[in-house]
């Protein structure tokens, strides 16, 4: 994992300090979720998808841009073309799928461009308690590691003519879960554990100050994704607040 953040980062043609990536996370989800427009909302996702991409998460931003855009395509045939309960049923289920996916772009980009000792001491930096730092630190290192095996759970189970699709769950329910399902549960609590056992065996724990062969600071770049979100998020609140004043 830490081999392929390397790479990662190499590729990168712009680093954010955690602090800063982590406050857009939080930033960005208050202002997606209180866009007052479907226009306003493609703006601030434009602006995930560069900043996406800057940091070195391309693959994975194109990914979730193309399904966010398959689902504003959708919504508006919903919202233009169709009538009665189909209409809000894709609708609903779009304009749900539209407020998620940013925010998992945004928090998959947290994810896969942050090494874990640079996150832990730009919290420490912050003075953030451990309580916090360590549940945090493990995430970083808990999703990209239940993806692992769940490619490798998917690959041997297709040897087995058992697929992880729609398909095959509605064709054969109980095979499905019982070959899938199951050994992913069992196999996200092992990870939970391991990663749990090695954190505290690195010293997580210890109450020391935490060094950084990294040097953690603010650049040009941080400001201006900082200034940028804010203003993002300052706007969807004033329209929200004018448009609930009217």
């Amino acid at each position: 994992m830490e081999m392929q953040l390397q790479t990662k980062d190499t590729l990168a043609t712009l680093h954010l300090d955690p602090r800063t990536k982590l406050y857009l996370l939080i930033v960005g989800n208050v202002a997606l979720f209180l866009a007052p427009s479907l226009l306003y909302e493609i703006a601030l996702v434009v602006c995930v998808v560069i900043l996406g991409i800057l940091v070195g998460a391309k693959r994975f931003t194109v990914r979730m841009a193309a399904v966010y855009a398959g689902m504003v395509v959708l919504h508006i045939i919903g919202t233009n073309y169709l009538t009665g309960t189909l209409q809000i049923a894709i609708v609903t289920f779009t304009v749900f799928i539209r407020k998620i996916f940013p925010c998992a772009m945004l928090g998959g980009i947290l994810v896969s461009t942050t090494r874990v000792n640079e996150f832990m001491a730009a919290m420490n930096r912050i003075h953030m308690p451990k309580a916090m730092v360590i549940p945090l630190t493990v995430m970083l290192r808990y999703f990209p590691m239940v993806h692992e095996d769940w490619g490798y759970i998917s690959d041997a189970m297709r040897m087995r003519d058992v697929a992880p699709t729609v398909k095959s769950l509605l064709t054969h329910p109980a095979r499905t879960v019982e070959c899938i399902y199951v050994p992913m549960m069992m196999s996200a609590l092992k990870v939970a554990d391991e990663l749990s056992a090695a954190a505290v065996t690195r010293g997580l724990e210890n109450p020391k100050p935490r060094t950084c062969l990294q040097e953690i600071h603010f650049s040009v770049a941080d400001a201006v994704c900082f200034i940028l979100f804010t203003l993002f998020m300052s706007v969807s609140i004033w329209l929200k607040l004018k448009g609930g004043a009217g």
